[in-house]
């Protein structure tokens, strides 16, 4: 099965390619792409539903990504006793800006400092600057991840803001992953 996905922004080449495979169950795939973190981002996907992935990268905006199945999908349990953090900010709560940023580093160091610790730490929009430029929250987050926790920052954001290249901690996403957990885990959002 061949899926064009060229031309759309992330997460639509996952979304396709999810919907493609729901629907005919589809042993092999050959998605075409536009950009790297489409590449990635679908890299993922396929480890989370159970396929090999490879990509041939033909020029600078043209990739093919191929998928092979190897074992059954895999499916969210729904666990009640597991959470996540979702990050938007850089910043806890309304107020001065300076005093608002120390605030959320204390959060995150006591995050950290817990003996039951979040399944997945999610950042997206500002929440982004947690694991690129600010060192304090990358350290609780390092001890964190330590713990098993999984950091995962959005791809659209991390490019916006012109941080993708100074992740220091976890892994790129996309908002259809996120969204995917936020429905299947108990939520946290401070910010």
């Amino acid at each position: 099965m061949e899926i064009d996905a060229r031309g759309y922004a992330c997460p639509k080449p996952v979304i396709m390619t999810k919907r493609a495979i729901s629907k005919s169950n589809a042993e092999e795939l050959l998605i075409k792409v536009d950009n790297e973190v489409a590449t990635e981002n679908l890299k993922k996907m396929a480890d989370q539903l159970g396929y090999k992935a490879s990509v041939i990268e033909n020029s600078k905006s043209d990739y093919e990504v191929h998928l092979k199945k190897m074992e059954d999908v895999k499916n969210f349990e729904n666990n009640n006793d597991e959470y996540v953090v979702i990050f938007s900010s850089d910043k806890l709560g309304i107020g001065e800006e300076e005093f608002s940023k120390k605030l959320m580093e204390s959060f995150t160091y006591s995050l950290s400092e817990e003996d039951r610790h979040p399944k997945y730490i999610l950042c997206y929009n500002y929440g982004v600057h947690l694991t690129t430029i600010n060192e304090k929250t990358v350290e609780d987050f390092k001890n964190l991840e330590k713990k098993g926790t999984e950091i995962l920052s959005c791809g659209l954001c991390l490019e916006n803001y012109k941080l993708k290249d100074k992740l220091k901690i976890g892994e790129i996403t996309n908002m259809y992953r996120i969204c995917e957990i936020m429905t299947n885990y108990r939520v946290v959002k401070p910010c």
